[in-house]
């Protein structure tokens, strides 16, 4: 009895610890299957997360008799679409060992990881009675910290989001006198000196409403449109169209060898492409190399699967690391891109109910990989 209560008390010192500090994939993951078995009559659980590549990693947690809990390992391929289709999270699920059908799955694209539960014969609880724990579990894996992939922080972008929300209104008005002051003055300016110093202010202050428009646009993105097209099309489209301004030695390949009919917004989707590929040109251009940015498609089960990979510098430090989906940021120079190309994409996969993650290769490259469903209802 004695034992129990001492596990029992280690476990919230670590839950809490988890909580406060965040930590590696596999504290958390064991003290959120650990924090079930304990609150909730389940027979057995499991976390589950993508690591690198089609990696999948998770901590499985069964109670045993004179109940001590027995925690162990399970890996699997999957990939980033295991994360966003129900039908192949079920999949990887029963390869993690979980073959009842009473399962409950809670998939969290968003973070790329998910929760499995087996409630057993014992279980006498309904799915509110244990609503709690699954809030806790989400705010316990959102705090992931050192992964393999870099994932956007979900709070902290829906945070920024208000605040670009509130600030671009602020900012538009003055801004507006600024622009249409500048252009008065310069219809009366005689002096180039003058005229050359009024035409920085308008193109500054231009410059500064383009981010209050990104801004905006991430804050209180349009409603989706969603029809049915052809991504090879729309492919071809965004490919062109970075062509024009790709930098000299850059080359963009692309390997999309299929052509799946999609039912999500065309427009959307086009922009999600370009901002990928637009921000590997800039890596590339910022760092002063040359080579190739490389755009593949394929679909997984009911997903559609973007990879964008480049041969730049990576993410590189840790501030990128830290920030490299935060509006306004850029690894750039100054003066190098406004820093909405991934924030943006991240608001355009979350629209269509999917995922997004960057993969860095350590001085070789940056890799963007995106899966959305072949079909978003239409809400």
């Amino acid at each position: 009895m004695a034992d129990r209560a001492g596990a029992l008390i280690a476990d919230e010192r670590e839950l809490l610890h988890c909580l406060q500090c965040g930590g590696p994939w596999d504290r958390l993951a064991t003290a959120v299957v650990r924090l079930w078995l304990r609150q909730s009559d389940c027979e057995a659980v499991a976390v589950l997360g993508l690591q690198r590549g089609d990696a999948v990693a998770g901590v499985l947690c069964h109670g045993v008799e004179g109940g001590e809990l027995q925690t162990g390992q399970v890996s699997a391929q999957a990939g980033i679409s295991g994360f966003v289709s129900q039908r192949l999270f079920r999949e990887l699920v029963e390869t993690a060992g979980f073959s009842s059908p009473a399962i409950q799955c809670y998939l969290w694209p968003d973070l790329l990881c998910g929760l499995v539960v087996d409630p057993g014969k014992q279980f006498q609880q309904s799915l509110a009675d244990v609503a709690d724990l699954q809030v806790l579990t989400r705010q316990l894996l959102a705090r992931v910290s050192g992964r393999a992939v870099l994932l956007p922080d979900p709070s902290q972008m829906e945070a920024m989001a208000e605040f670009a929300a509130g600030a671009g209104h602020e900012i538009n008005n003055p801004l507006a006198t600024i622009i249409g002051q500048s252009q008065l003055q310069l219809r009366a300016a005689a002096g180039i000196d003058l005229r050359q110093s009024l035409e920085t202010i308008g193109a500054q202050a231009w410059r500064i409403r383009d981010m209050i428009g990104n801004a905006m646009l991430f804050a209180r993105p349009p409603e989706l449109r969603v029809q049915a097209f052809r991504l090879r099309g729309l492919v071809e489209e965004c490919l062109g169209t970075i062509r024009q301004a790709a930098p000299a030695g850059v080359l963009l390949r692309c390997d999309c060898p299929v052509d799946p009919e999609l039912t999500a917004d065309r427009a959307q989707v086009g922009v999600l492409i370009c901002h990928l590929l637009r921000n590997s040109c800039e890596a590339m251009r910022g760092s002063g190399r040359t080579g190739n940015v490389s755009l593949s498609c394929r679909t997984v089960a009911d997903c559609l699967e973007l990879q964008v990979r480049d041969e730049g510098p990576g993410l590189g430090s840790a501030a990128v690391l830290m920030h490299a989906f935060d509006p306004f940021f850029s690894g750039r120079s100054a003066g190098r891109g406004l820093g909405f190309g991934l924030c943006l994409a991240w608001q355009i996969v979350r629209q269509h109910g999917g995922a997004i993650c960057l993969e860095d290769a350590a001085g070789q490259g940056l890799c963007c990989r995106v899966s959305i469903p072949l079909c978003r209802a239409v809400v």
